[in-house]
């Protein structure tokens, strides 16, 4: 579960992340398909949108972070949609640590090991959701 001192953190960290010049959704793509090339399958040939998506909701998880439970409802419904587009629960795992790591890139010096916990234990409550939802209409 993740404290509030994690969700200030959080919310720290994100305003350095989203001030750099570098667009984390872009940069994170980029490294999901060098890591693990065998995913781009799951996505449209076009990524635009896919970007602008995926930016706007991790804006969102942020910007709710401190009452993450009631961000609930609709990380259950992406746990369930991303079942139609291919997405099986061992994916999680590759997302999260391609996510982490770059939030980390882009940081430097300041993503701390505190840094680094309080963002996995975030993922770790978002997969948590998503995957139950998946798994729920299986």
């Amino acid at each position: 579960m993740l404290s509030t001192a994690q969700a200030d953190l959080l919310t720290e960290s994100f305003a350095r992340i989203r001030a750099s010049s570098a667009d984390y959704s872009t940069l994170f793509y980029h490294r999901l398909f060098l890591r693990h090339p065998f995913v781009r399958s799951l996505f449209p040939d076009d990524l635009t949108p896919q970007v602008t998506i995926f930016r706007a909701t991790i804006d969102a998880l942020v910007a709710g972070v401190h009452d993450l439970p009631s961000q609930h409802a609709i990380l259950s419904e992406m746990g369930r949609r991303h079942v139609r587009y291919g997405v099986k629960a061992a994916h999680y795992a590759m997302v999260g640590e391609v996510l982490i790591d770059t939030l980390a890139e882009l940081s430097g010096a300041a993503f701390t090991r505190k840094t680094r916990v309080a963002w996995e234990t975030l993922y770790a409550e978002v997969a948590r959701v998503m995957i139950a939802a998946a798994e729920s209409d299986g």
